[in-house]
């Protein structure tokens, strides 16, 4: 490529902040649940639970993202590295899926630091019901969509959608659609990502959710908060939380001198609250 040299990639790299906690539960013998919180790459996998190999599973698609980071550690990541790293784990589920007895797989969710267009961007993916959540400014809003019966009948205003069972999911890595959706999320100062299985949102509602992340301080203290109030509510499946802030851009001096994004068109992406980031859709 011609020209100048980027700027903003030769400056700064943004400086992250991040934690993880996780639970079995009080009803499972087993964690199918497995995270990985190794900087630029956050990910959490779920298990699919009745599977005879659902831990398996897990540990298969977080081991392909463990390589992932390995190699965030020597250069900048790229979308196409993380799309890599998606069909490797996909690849890793089927061969534990084909030698299971009844099956196995696993949701896949998460955010992943990589440079796009000189600039550095959280790549958010997901596949199945595991969510991403972006909170900034005191406001919340999930940027991933439930891969779920219940989510896709709601969406669609079916009248049946109520009565829908909740743990129905239509995509997951070692099933026949095993897809995944992508947005592009700037890593603004301020920014805090929670990441999370089910088993935290069947739990809580977005509001608990919201005032812990808002009130709750460093990363360590609320992903083990956000794990102890999802057990004292019931506990009924493994819960893993990931929490992620974006200390420094790397380009901006902070949310406290820095006004707070107002984007003017956003075409096709998604803005939740004025509060909140432009989500950028990314197509397969």
């Amino acid at each position: 490529m011609s020209g100048a040299p980027n700027a903003r990639a030769e400056g700064r790299p943004p400086v992250i902040e991040a934690a993880m906690s996780t639970d079995t539960g009080l009803r499972r013998a087993v964690n199918e649940d497995l995270a990985l919180a190794q900087e630029p790459v956050f990910v959490v996998a779920d298990g699919m639970g009745g599977h005879s190999a659902g831990d398996l599973a897990s540990a298969a698609a977080i081991g392909a993202f463990a390589e992932l980071a390995r190699l965030g550690g020597t250069r900048r990541l790229a979308i196409a590295d993380v799309d890599a790293a998606l069909e490797a784990a996909r690849r890793a589920v089927d061969v534990i899926s084909q030698e299971a007895e009844r099956g196995a797989g696993c949701t896949l969710t998460g955010a992943v630091l990589v440079e796009h267009d000189g600039e550095p961007y959280w790549y958010v993916i997901n596949v199945g019901d595991s969510r991403v959540y972006q909170h900034r400014g005191g406001s919340l809003a999930q940027i991933t969509a439930d891969h779920s019966l219940y989510a896709e009948l709601t969406a669609a205003g079916h009248a049946d959608a109520a009565t829908a069972p909740r743990n129905v999911i239509t995509r997951a890595l070692g099933s026949d659609d095993a897809r995944h959706d992508g947005w592009l999320l700037p890593p603004r100062t301020g920014l805090r990502l929670l990441i999370c299985s089910d088993g935290l949102t069947s739990e809580l509602a977005d509001e608990e959710l919201r005032a812990v992340l808002t009130e709750g301080g460093r990363v360590g203290a609320v992903a083990e908060d956000l794990v102890r109030r999802a057990c004292a509510a019931g506990g009924r499946d493994n819960v893993t939380v990931v929490v992620v802030d974006t200390i420094s851009d790397g380009r901006s001096p902070g949310p406290a001198e820095e006004p707070l994004p107002q984007p003017e068109d956003t075409d096709d992406d998604e803005v939740d609250e004025n509060t909140l980031e432009v989500t950028r859709p990314v197509t397969e």
